[in-house]
């Protein structure tokens, strides 16, 4: 029925993946994919069913989360992924996964990041080789955020002109071990950045004041001037607010220092203050606000996609209609596009309750 509807209807003028991206962005995959990377639902890897009760790389299921990471972004269509080894000696090796869409001319890389690795160091006794370490907000909220926003850019199928390149690193709470590596491994390469979004965490909602920070360098306020417009751009509930990164005491303990390290232009992403589960086992689903981070998600979209520049829908569309300028034609259209061409998340169990 909805083919039939849509072969009717004209494909209308969006000049960007994102126009109306908080009503295309999924509160369900979001939530599906906490759950997961928490524990809370079993997950299904090469047919096999495992969970992840911790992402501490002195783990074993921090080799589980990676593999989940890497079949989620497989399941992307668009996607280019694979694994950036860290070299580091450990019972349980885990590698950044990474995973690029590619764009239509040789220009620098938009980079959205976060740490998929956790730790619940502050608690009296953990014993990180077994106990659980679910790091829902720190930093499973920023994981799942990247990844929703890989599913709604990879939807646009005109492309970008700049290559999109999404990270998740690895061994974050024991010295940005996997963002350090990452960064050499681009300047190694040559490569150039347009910006790094690293979210890190973005789930607490410190009493309800739906607040959301940039923490930049000097040398990139004007990125966080762009980026703190978004939320008011796309009408969003959050406030955006910009800081200098010397009031938080230089803010280097987190995957976007080795980018300013580089000279490469980041913003911070992040909530404050910390939640009271901070790095402890009580840091799980009950310290994520859904809403906020749906929020978070939208506007993270928003402008990765801005800085990526989408290309424009031309010419005959698949249904074989008129041009997106064509006048008087519905604006749906293209979300209908997107919703159709959306593909499932990886296989989760429930867990009985």
């Amino acid at each position: 029925m909805i083919s039939v509807f849509l072969s009717l209807v004209l494909v209308a003028g969006a000049q960007s993946p994102v126009d109306d991206v908080r009503e295309v962005v999924s509160r369900d995959r979001i939530e599906a994919d906490l759950r997961a990377l928490t524990g809370h639902d079993e997950v299904e890897i090469d047919g096999e069913i495992e969970d992840i009760i911790s992402r501490y790389v002195g783990h074993p299921d921090v080799q589980v989360a990676q593999a989940w990471l890497e079949q989620s972004f497989a399941e992307i269509e668009g996607l280019e992924v694979y694994t950036e080894p860290v070299s580091l000696e450990t019972p349980f090796p885990s590698a950044n996964v990474v995973a690029e869409l590619l764009g239509t001319e040789d220009l620098p890389w938009v980079v959205v990041g976060a740490h998929y690795d956790s730790i619940a160091s502050r608690e009296d006794g953990w014993d990180g080789a077994v106990d659980p370490a679910p790091g829902a907000d720190d930093d499973a909220s920023g994981v799942v955020a990247m990844l929703e926003t890989a599913r709604i850019l990879a939807d646009w199928r005109p492309g970008y002109r700049h290559p999109v390149r999404f990270v998740a690193f690895t061994w974050e709470e024991v010295g940005l071990v996997g963002s350090w590596a990452h960064v050499a491994g681009m300047e190694a390469r040559g490569e150039e950045v347009v910006l790094a979004l690293i979210q890190d965490p973005v789930g607490y909602n410190a009493g309800g004041s739906d607040r959301l920070f940039a923490v930049y360098d000097l040398a990139w306020e004007t990125e966080a001037e762009a980026w703190a417009a978004v939320g008011p751009a796309i009408d969003s509930p959050l406030v955006m607010v910009a800081v200098d990164h010397t009031l938080f005491g230089g803010d280097e303990r987190a995957d976007h220092f080795p980018f300013w390290d580089a000279g490469y232009p980041a913003l911070h992403v992040a909530t404050f203050p910390q939640p009271p589960e901070y790095h402890t086992t009580g840091d799980d689903l009950d310290v994520v606000d859904l809403d906020f981070l749906t929020e978070v998600t939208a506007v993270t979209a928003t402008r990765a996609a801005e800085l990526a520049e989408p290309g424009e829908l031309r010419g005959l569309a698949a249904c074989g209609c008129a041009t997106p300028s064509s006048p008087g034609i519905p604006a749906v259209l293209p979300l209908l596009l997107l919703w159709t061409r959306r593909r499932p998340a990886p296989t989760v169990r429930g867990r009985p309750r």
